[in-house]
Protein backbone atom coordinates (compact mmCIF):
# COMPACT_ATOMS: atom_id res chain seq x y z
CA UNK A 1 0.00 0.00 0.00
CA UNK A 2 1.10 3.87 -0.97
CA UNK A 3 1.14 5.60 2.19
CA UNK A 4 0.22 9.31 2.61
CA UNK A 5 -1.81 9.76 -1.01
CA UNK A 6 -3.86 12.88 -1.15
CA UNK A 7 -7.05 11.98 -2.64
CA UNK A 8 -9.02 14.31 -4.43
CA UNK A 9 -13.00 13.86 -5.57
CA UNK A 10 -13.55 16.41 -7.76
CA UNK A 11 -17.58 16.64 -8.45
CA UNK A 12 -20.86 16.65 -6.52
CA UNK A 13 -21.61 13.33 -7.58
CA UNK A 14 -19.07 12.04 -4.89
CA UNK A 15 -21.44 12.59 -2.49
CA UNK A 16 -23.08 9.19 -2.22
CA UNK A 17 -22.90 7.51 1.18
CA UNK A 18 -22.00 4.25 -0.09
CA UNK A 19 -19.19 5.34 -2.00
CA UNK A 20 -17.87 8.13 1.11
CA UNK A 21 -18.41 4.59 3.17
CA UNK A 22 -15.79 2.68 1.12
CA UNK A 23 -13.25 5.48 0.58
CA UNK A 24 -13.63 6.55 4.82
CA UNK A 25 -11.82 3.34 5.29
CA UNK A 26 -8.62 5.17 3.15
CA UNK A 27 -9.03 7.97 5.85
CA UNK A 28 -8.60 5.76 8.60
CA UNK A 29 -5.29 4.48 6.99
CA UNK A 30 -3.62 7.63 6.82
CA UNK A 31 -5.19 8.79 3.39
CA UNK A 32 -6.17 12.57 2.66
CA UNK A 33 -9.21 11.79 1.19
CA UNK A 34 -10.75 15.65 0.48
CA UNK A 35 -14.61 16.30 -1.58
CA UNK A 36 -14.44 19.34 -3.67
CA UNK A 37 -17.73 20.63 -4.79
CA UNK A 38 -20.56 22.67 -4.30
CA UNK A 39 -22.29 22.65 -1.03
CA UNK A 40 -25.91 22.39 -2.16
CA UNK A 41 -26.32 19.35 -4.51
CA UNK A 42 -29.46 17.21 -5.59
CA UNK A 43 -30.19 13.54 -5.12
CA UNK A 44 -30.75 12.50 -8.79
CA UNK A 45 -32.43 9.10 -7.70
CA UNK A 46 -35.48 11.00 -6.17
CA UNK A 47 -35.94 13.89 -8.71
CA UNK A 48 -38.56 11.68 -10.65
CA UNK A 49 -40.25 10.55 -6.94
CA UNK A 50 -40.14 14.73 -6.54
CA UNK A 51 -41.61 15.57 -10.07
CA UNK A 52 -44.27 13.04 -9.68
CA UNK A 53 -45.16 15.19 -6.15
CA UNK A 54 -44.77 11.51 -4.47
CA UNK A 55 -41.98 13.59 -1.88
CA UNK A 56 -40.84 16.78 -0.91
CA UNK A 57 -38.70 19.14 -3.15
CA UNK A 58 -36.49 19.87 0.26
CA UNK A 59 -35.80 15.77 0.39
CA UNK A 60 -33.79 16.04 -2.88
CA UNK A 61 -31.58 18.48 -1.65
CA UNK A 62 -28.41 17.41 0.08
CA UNK A 63 -25.56 19.08 1.97
CA UNK A 64 -22.52 17.71 0.36
CA UNK A 65 -20.36 18.50 3.50
CA UNK A 66 -21.95 17.16 5.59
CA UNK A 67 -21.85 13.63 3.81
CA UNK A 68 -18.47 14.14 2.97
CA UNK A 69 -17.36 15.24 7.29
CA UNK A 70 -19.48 12.03 8.26
CA UNK A 71 -17.41 9.94 6.33
CA UNK A 72 -13.96 11.19 7.61
CA UNK A 73 -13.33 13.14 4.32
CA UNK A 74 -12.23 17.09 3.86
CA UNK A 75 -14.65 19.10 2.19
CA UNK A 76 -14.03 22.51 0.05
CA UNK A 77 -17.51 23.71 -1.12
CA UNK A 78 -16.54 25.51 -4.61
CA UNK A 79 -16.15 24.66 -8.17
CA UNK A 80 -14.18 23.71 -10.83
CA UNK A 81 -12.36 26.63 -13.34
CA UNK A 82 -9.45 23.79 -15.06
CA UNK A 83 -7.29 21.30 -14.63
CA UNK A 84 -3.59 20.85 -14.14
CA UNK A 85 -3.04 17.03 -14.97
CA UNK A 86 0.83 17.66 -15.40
CA UNK A 87 0.92 19.68 -12.35
CA UNK A 88 -1.25 17.20 -10.11
CA UNK A 89 -3.39 20.83 -9.53
CA UNK A 90 -6.99 21.68 -9.80
CA UNK A 91 -7.96 25.22 -10.12
CA UNK A 92 -10.80 26.65 -8.46
CA UNK A 93 -13.14 29.49 -8.57
CA UNK A 94 -12.39 30.46 -4.88
CA UNK A 95 -8.90 30.03 -3.25
CA UNK A 96 -5.77 28.22 -4.47
CA UNK A 97 -5.69 25.65 -6.23
CA UNK A 98 -5.36 22.13 -4.81
CA UNK A 99 -2.92 19.24 -5.46
CA UNK A 100 -3.85 15.73 -5.62
CA UNK A 101 -1.72 12.50 -5.50
CA UNK A 102 -4.83 10.50 -7.04
CA UNK A 103 -8.21 12.55 -8.49
CA UNK A 104 -11.39 11.19 -9.13
CA UNK A 105 -13.12 13.15 -11.59
CA UNK A 106 -17.67 13.62 -11.43
CA UNK A 107 -17.96 16.03 -14.25
CA UNK A 108 -21.39 17.67 -13.40
CA UNK A 109 -23.17 17.54 -16.65
CA UNK A 110 -24.96 19.74 -18.30
CA UNK A 111 -27.94 18.98 -21.08
CA UNK A 112 -27.28 20.09 -24.66
CA UNK A 113 -27.87 23.18 -25.77
CA UNK A 114 -30.52 24.43 -28.03
CA UNK A 115 -30.66 27.67 -29.85
CA UNK A 116 -33.47 30.13 -27.82
CA UNK A 117 -33.52 28.49 -24.17
CA UNK A 118 -30.64 30.10 -22.98
CA UNK A 119 -32.11 32.78 -20.35
CA UNK A 120 -35.81 31.90 -21.32
CA UNK A 121 -38.24 31.66 -18.50
CA UNK A 122 -40.38 29.42 -19.75
CA UNK A 123 -37.40 26.80 -20.82
CA UNK A 124 -36.42 24.21 -18.56
CA UNK A 125 -33.73 21.39 -18.75
CA UNK A 126 -32.88 18.20 -17.22
CA UNK A 127 -29.49 19.49 -16.20
CA UNK A 128 -28.13 20.83 -13.64
CA UNK A 129 -30.82 18.66 -11.64
CA UNK A 130 -32.14 22.01 -9.70
CA UNK A 131 -33.52 23.04 -13.07
CA UNK A 132 -35.95 19.84 -12.61
CA UNK A 133 -37.05 21.37 -9.14
CA UNK A 134 -37.95 24.70 -10.98
CA UNK A 135 -39.61 23.54 -13.16
CA UNK A 136 -42.17 21.48 -10.97
CA UNK A 137 -42.43 25.09 -9.28
CA UNK A 138 -43.46 26.18 -12.43
CA UNK A 139 -45.85 23.83 -12.96
CA UNK A 140 -47.23 23.86 -9.14
CA UNK A 141 -47.71 28.10 -10.44
CA UNK A 142 -49.61 27.35 -12.62
CA UNK A 143 -51.82 24.86 -11.61
CA UNK A 144 -52.67 26.96 -8.58
CA UNK A 145 -52.78 30.14 -10.95
CA UNK A 146 -55.17 29.11 -13.58
CA UNK A 147 -57.31 26.61 -12.19
CA UNK A 148 -59.29 24.38 -14.74
CA UNK A 149 -56.92 25.45 -17.28
CA UNK A 150 -54.50 22.95 -19.54
CA UNK A 151 -51.09 23.81 -19.35
CA UNK A 152 -49.34 22.88 -22.49
CA UNK A 153 -45.72 21.13 -21.71
CA UNK A 154 -43.08 20.02 -24.55
CA UNK A 155 -40.49 18.32 -24.39
CA UNK A 156 -37.63 18.15 -26.53
CA UNK A 157 -35.81 14.37 -26.57
CA UNK A 158 -36.98 10.88 -27.02
CA UNK A 159 -34.86 9.07 -24.82
CA UNK A 160 -36.00 7.21 -21.34
CA UNK A 161 -35.24 9.58 -18.99
CA UNK A 162 -38.07 12.47 -21.57
CA UNK A 163 -40.73 9.42 -21.45
CA UNK A 164 -40.11 9.20 -17.42
CA UNK A 165 -39.89 12.64 -16.47
CA UNK A 166 -43.46 12.98 -18.78
CA UNK A 167 -44.93 10.14 -16.72
CA UNK A 168 -43.81 11.42 -13.25
CA UNK A 169 -45.00 15.47 -14.50
CA UNK A 170 -48.36 13.40 -15.75
CA UNK A 171 -48.81 12.21 -11.72
CA UNK A 172 -48.22 15.47 -10.40
CA UNK A 173 -51.30 17.38 -12.28
CA UNK A 174 -53.32 14.43 -10.95
CA UNK A 175 -52.22 14.89 -7.36
CA UNK A 176 -52.14 18.61 -7.40
CA UNK A 177 -55.69 18.59 -9.34
CA UNK A 178 -54.22 20.54 -12.32
CA UNK A 179 -54.28 19.52 -15.93
CA UNK A 180 -50.94 18.86 -18.53
CA UNK A 181 -51.26 18.47 -22.17
CA UNK A 182 -47.57 16.72 -23.23
CA UNK A 183 -46.20 16.85 -26.35
CA UNK A 184 -42.75 15.09 -26.73
CA UNK A 185 -40.55 15.46 -29.61
CA UNK A 186 -37.62 13.12 -30.81
CA UNK A 187 -35.09 13.59 -33.17
CA UNK A 188 -35.32 9.41 -34.20
CA UNK A 189 -37.56 7.03 -32.73
CA UNK A 190 -38.39 6.82 -29.27
CA UNK A 191 -37.08 4.92 -26.84
CA UNK A 192 -34.35 2.99 -28.55
CA UNK A 193 -32.54 2.47 -25.09
CA UNK A 194 -35.20 -0.13 -24.29
CA UNK A 195 -36.28 -3.46 -25.47
CA UNK A 196 -39.34 -3.13 -28.24
CA UNK A 197 -42.03 -4.33 -25.96
CA UNK A 198 -41.41 -2.37 -22.86
CA UNK A 199 -40.71 0.72 -25.28
CA UNK A 200 -44.27 -0.03 -26.34
CA UNK A 201 -45.46 -0.49 -22.97
CA UNK A 202 -44.47 3.24 -21.76
CA UNK A 203 -45.58 4.74 -24.98
CA UNK A 204 -48.99 3.07 -24.43
CA UNK A 205 -49.30 4.34 -21.02
CA UNK A 206 -48.55 8.00 -22.24
CA UNK A 207 -50.59 7.64 -25.26
CA UNK A 208 -53.57 6.37 -22.67
CA UNK A 209 -52.69 10.16 -20.46
CA UNK A 210 -53.48 11.99 -24.09
CA UNK A 211 -49.51 12.78 -24.69
CA UNK A 212 -48.61 13.61 -28.53
CA UNK A 213 -45.40 11.94 -29.63
CA UNK A 214 -44.07 12.25 -32.55
CA UNK A 215 -40.56 10.59 -33.83
CA UNK A 216 -38.25 12.17 -36.14
CA UNK A 217 -38.97 15.50 -34.65
CA UNK A 218 -35.57 16.91 -34.28
CA UNK A 219 -36.16 20.67 -32.53
CA UNK A 220 -33.59 23.07 -34.31
CA UNK A 221 -34.29 26.11 -31.68
CA UNK A 222 -37.07 28.31 -29.44
CA UNK A 223 -38.30 31.32 -30.63
CA UNK A 224 -40.92 33.05 -28.72
CA UNK A 225 -43.26 30.30 -27.24
CA UNK A 226 -42.51 27.93 -29.76
CA UNK A 227 -40.57 24.92 -30.83
CA UNK A 228 -38.61 25.24 -34.36
CA UNK A 229 -38.54 21.60 -35.75
CA UNK A 230 -35.75 21.38 -38.60
CA UNK A 231 -38.84 20.87 -41.36
CA UNK A 232 -39.86 24.31 -40.37
CA UNK A 233 -43.24 23.41 -38.46
CA UNK A 234 -43.72 24.51 -35.14
CA UNK A 235 -44.95 23.85 -31.88
CA UNK A 236 -46.34 25.93 -29.51
CA UNK A 237 -45.61 26.02 -25.15
CA UNK A 238 -46.84 27.21 -21.98
CA UNK A 239 -43.16 25.46 -20.99
CA UNK A 240 -40.28 23.55 -22.35
CA UNK A 241 -37.90 21.10 -21.03
CA UNK A 242 -34.70 20.29 -23.06
CA UNK A 243 -33.94 16.62 -22.49
CA UNK A 244 -31.86 15.54 -25.47
CA UNK A 245 -29.46 14.01 -23.72
CA UNK A 246 -25.95 15.29 -20.96
CA UNK A 247 -23.02 17.34 -22.25
CA UNK A 248 -19.92 17.98 -20.42
CA UNK A 249 -18.92 21.10 -18.70
CA UNK A 250 -16.83 23.39 -20.51
CA UNK A 251 -13.41 23.07 -18.15
CA UNK A 252 -13.23 19.88 -19.56
CA UNK A 253 -12.48 20.61 -22.93
CA UNK A 254 -10.66 24.15 -22.27
CA UNK A 255 -8.30 21.80 -19.82
CA UNK A 256 -7.18 20.04 -23.11
CA UNK A 257 -8.74 16.80 -22.27
CA UNK A 258 -10.19 13.95 -24.47
CA UNK A 259 -13.70 14.62 -24.93
CA UNK A 260 -15.94 14.02 -27.87
CA UNK A 261 -18.48 15.75 -29.83
CA UNK A 262 -20.56 16.63 -26.78
CA UNK A 263 -17.96 17.83 -24.45
CA UNK A 264 -18.11 14.70 -22.52
CA UNK A 265 -14.87 13.21 -20.68
CA UNK A 266 -13.40 9.85 -22.70
CA UNK A 267 -11.47 7.39 -20.66
CA UNK A 268 -10.45 3.72 -20.73
CA UNK A 269 -12.11 0.58 -19.91
CA UNK A 270 -10.81 1.04 -16.64
CA UNK A 271 -12.17 4.52 -16.21
CA UNK A 272 -8.40 5.87 -16.54
CA UNK A 273 -7.94 9.57 -17.96
CA UNK A 274 -6.15 10.38 -20.24
CA UNK A 275 -3.86 7.19 -19.71
CA UNK A 276 -2.81 7.98 -16.39
CA UNK A 277 -3.13 5.56 -13.32
CA UNK A 278 -3.69 8.08 -10.66
CA UNK A 279 -6.70 10.20 -12.84
CA UNK A 280 -10.08 8.24 -12.80
CA UNK A 281 -13.24 9.36 -13.85
CA UNK A 282 -17.07 8.46 -13.50
CA UNK A 283 -20.69 10.04 -14.10
CA UNK A 284 -22.88 11.08 -16.47
CA UNK A 285 -20.82 13.48 -18.91
CA UNK A 286 -17.74 10.09 -18.84
CA UNK A 287 -17.78 7.78 -21.58
CA UNK A 288 -15.70 5.13 -21.34
CA UNK A 289 -14.35 2.98 -24.08
CA UNK A 290 -16.04 0.40 -25.28
CA UNK A 291 -19.15 1.82 -25.03
CA UNK A 292 -18.88 0.75 -21.34
CA UNK A 293 -20.87 2.22 -18.21
CA UNK A 294 -19.20 4.45 -15.78
CA UNK A 295 -20.38 2.79 -12.77
CA UNK A 296 -19.73 4.42 -9.14
CA UNK A 297 -19.23 0.76 -7.67
CA UNK A 298 -16.15 0.00 -10.00
CA UNK A 299 -14.71 3.53 -9.32
CA UNK A 300 -14.65 2.87 -5.23
CA UNK A 301 -12.97 -0.54 -6.42
CA UNK A 302 -10.35 1.51 -8.69
CA UNK A 303 -9.78 3.80 -6.38
CA UNK A 304 -9.28 1.84 -3.92
CA UNK A 305 -7.22 -0.66 -5.78
CA UNK A 306 -4.66 2.87 -6.52
CA UNK A 307 -3.48 2.29 -2.65
CA UNK A 308 -3.24 -1.52 -2.16
CA UNK A 309 -2.07 -4.47 -4.22
CA UNK A 310 -6.08 -4.55 -6.08
CA UNK A 311 -6.28 -5.67 -9.35
CA UNK A 312 -8.10 -2.37 -11.18
CA UNK A 313 -11.43 -3.71 -12.42
CA UNK A 314 -12.83 -3.07 -16.05
CA UNK A 315 -16.02 -0.91 -16.11
CA UNK A 316 -19.10 -3.36 -16.62
CA UNK A 317 -20.82 -3.33 -20.20
CA UNK A 318 -24.44 -3.09 -18.85
CA UNK A 319 -25.70 0.29 -17.40
CA UNK A 320 -27.12 -0.25 -13.79
CA UNK A 321 -30.98 -1.29 -13.40
CA UNK A 322 -33.25 1.02 -15.26
CA UNK A 323 -36.74 1.84 -13.83
CA UNK A 324 -39.85 3.99 -14.43
CA UNK A 325 -42.51 4.58 -11.68
CA UNK A 326 -46.00 4.60 -13.39
CA UNK A 327 -47.58 6.06 -10.19
CA UNK A 328 -50.32 3.43 -10.42
CA UNK A 329 -48.77 0.54 -8.08
CA UNK A 330 -46.22 -0.52 -10.70
CA UNK A 331 -43.04 0.11 -12.12
CA UNK A 332 -41.13 -0.67 -15.48
CA UNK A 333 -37.69 -2.69 -14.63
CA UNK A 334 -34.98 -3.01 -17.15
CA UNK A 335 -31.81 -4.58 -17.46
CA UNK A 336 -29.02 -6.04 -20.00
CA UNK A 337 -31.97 -6.35 -22.35
CA UNK A 338 -34.47 -7.94 -20.10
CA UNK A 339 -37.56 -6.27 -18.62
CA UNK A 340 -40.33 -6.06 -16.45
CA UNK A 341 -43.72 -4.67 -15.47
CA UNK A 342 -45.81 -4.71 -12.58
CA UNK A 343 -45.34 -4.28 -8.48
CA UNK A 344 -42.66 -6.79 -8.43
CA UNK A 345 -40.17 -3.76 -10.05
CA UNK A 346 -42.45 -1.20 -8.48
CA UNK A 347 -40.92 -2.91 -4.95
CA UNK A 348 -37.50 -3.40 -6.43
CA UNK A 349 -37.30 0.86 -7.35
CA UNK A 350 -38.11 1.32 -4.02
CA UNK A 351 -35.46 -0.49 -2.29
CA UNK A 352 -33.05 1.22 -4.52
CA UNK A 353 -34.22 4.31 -3.17
CA UNK A 354 -33.84 3.50 0.14
CA UNK A 355 -30.53 1.98 -0.47
CA UNK A 356 -28.89 4.89 -1.51
CA UNK A 357 -29.67 6.86 1.66
CA UNK A 358 -27.90 4.17 3.71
Amino acid sequence: MRAGQRILLLGGGHARPPLLKRLSALSGRGHAVTLLAPAPQIWAEAVPAVLSGRIDPATARLDAGDLARTAGASFIDDDVLGLDLKAGLVHRHEGEPVGFDILSLAPDAGTRPLPGTAGHARCFATRPLSRLLELRAALEARFEQHPGRVVALTIAGGGVEAVGLAIAIIALAARLGGHVSITILARRRLLTGLPERAGVRLLENLAAHGAILQEMASVKAVEGNEAVLDGGDRVAFDLFLNATGPAGPAWLRTSLLDVDGDGCLRTDEKLRVAGLDHVLAVGQAVRPAGGRHAGWGVLGYNLSALVTDLVPRKAPRHRPPLFVDLDNGEALASWAGRWTLGRTALWALRWAEGRWLL
